[in-house]
């Protein structure tokens, strides 16, 4: 993965916290600054409060899904990239449809660490204008 052009900030969701620590321990040695919460809520309040240039989310979190966050912030237009990690057994066809309609990258668990490098990579990189 190249080196980031500055210190991107991530905000990473899950209700598993060694996915959580998985995600961090992955991306802070190529200089991401990586901050981890398992509360979909807590993760709403930090990122209104922060200025994030990505989010990783599971579908499932504490209180708030990550669905229901990439739903939040897409009705109220904010384009934030995003990531969605998703488990195996998700319908492929709804999970599809759900990430155009809310211009999201989709990342299948369980996924190697390229995968994660790559798809993180490819989400910035979209988002940066030329």
């Amino acid at each position: 993965m190249p080196e980031p052009r500055s210190t991107a900030r991530i905000l990473v969701g899950d209700d598993e916290l060694q996915i959580c620590r998985l995600v961090r321990d992955v991306l802070q040695p190529s200089g991401y600054d990586v901050e981890v919460t398992q509360d979909g809520r807590r993760l709403l309040d930090r990122y209104h409060s922060g200025d994030y240039s990505l989010l990783i989310l599971d579908t499932l979190m504490v209180q708030v899904s990550g669905l229901e966050v990439v739903m939040k912030l897409r009705d109220r237009g904010d384009v934030v990239p995003i990531i969605l990690m998703i488990g195996p057994r998700k319908d492929p066809d709804r999970v599809e449809t759900f990430a155009f309609t809310y211009r999201v990258h989709i990342l299948r668990k369980p996924f190697s660490v390229g995968e994660l490098r790559e798809t993180v990579d490819r989400a910035l990189r979209i988002s940066r204008p030329d």
